[in-house]
């Protein structure tokens, strides 16, 4: 309750430049991010009976997206107002969005991995077989709320110095603070970073010969959907970087680096929908130069 009326009371406090940017960018993924996840949910959907593997993958990345996207009103609201949701809404919505996260770089990974054994050896890929399927996703979906699973106990509601409320990443000593962002730097971007160049480097050399032109498309989707994230994943885990080195925290270039993080997860569905529309082109291109 005493949360509550703190909270209350600064209820109209002064917002800073950076909090206004930093909700206004998290307000257009939301606005944008949410339906644009829902409309390839949908179109994915219609191709999970062809038996492809990657339509799979790209489903299990879009529900990751609208995950990390739906709860954003209730971060925009704490970020411009204070947390007044309870210290258990707290830890439970940090989770979710970790967990979210976590599972979208990990699909993002095995994209990367799947497009090049699809395309450079397709008999391996093919032994994997239906079940062998089932289980990378299943993996990638426990082990992402395994890593996740540490917002439970760091994530409390702290006050402040301007008097409002925020649900923060609360560690006793900077040993532990150390910790998690190594873990979080490894495992959303130095490992995955390293192994999507490996197999993007490695699948532009072979990308001219895959073996059928609907591979040829999906494989530059993904080589897309990659290049995204790295290019909005990296100024987050730079400000990673700097924490870990000078023990030096911003709630500017956490904001910003934040709200750029979630931007990924609302370009995706552009990427889908602008692949699309260029395979429906060249599929109308073809029929007219094979009619002639």
């Amino acid at each position: 309750m005493e949360y509550q009326n703190i909270s209350n009371s600064s209820l109209f406090a002064c917002t800073s430049v950076e909090e206004l940017v930093s909700s206004t960018v998290l307000g257009l993924c939301c606005a944008l991010g949410v339906p644009g996840n829902i409309a390839v949910l949908v179109m994915l959907t219609q191709h999970l009976k062809e038996g492809s593997f990657t339509p799979k993958l790209m489903l299990s990345l879009a529900i990751s997206d609208l995950l990390s996207l739906i709860f954003l009103p209730v971060w925009i609201y704490a970020l411009l107002r204070g947390w007044v949701f309870g210290q258990g809404l707290c830890k439970l919505f940090s989770y979710v969005v970790y967990w979210s996260l976590y599972s979208s770089v990990l699909s993002v990974t095995l994209l990367s991995v799947q497009r090049y054994l699809q395309v450079l050896y397709p008999q391996r890929w093919a032994k994997l077989g239906q079940k062998g399927q089932k289980g990378l996703i299943f993996g990638i979906w426990t082990s992402s709320g395994a890593l996740g699973s540490y917002a439970l106990y760091f994530r409390n509601v702290k006050l402040k110095k301007d008097r409002l409320l925020e649900c923060h990443q609360d560690y006793r000593n900077n040993q532990e603070q150390v910790a998690v962002l190594l873990v979080e730097t490894l495992v959303l971007f130095v490992v995955p970073l390293f192994s999507l160049l490996f197999f993007y480097l490695r699948l532009h050399q072979r990308i001219s010969q895959s073996a059928s032109f609907n591979s040829h498309r999906l494989t530059k989707l993904a080589v897309r959907i990659i290049v995204a994230f790295v290019v909005f994943s990296t100024p987050c885990m730079i400000n990673n970087f700097v924490l870990m080195a000078f023990s030096w925290e911003s709630d500017v270039s956490n904001n910003v680096t934040g709200a750029l993080f979630f931007i990924n997860s609302c370009v995706n569905p552009f990427l889908y929908a602008f692949s699309a529309r260029k395979l429906r082109r060249r599929r109308k291109q073809h029929s007219a130069t094979t009619s002639e």
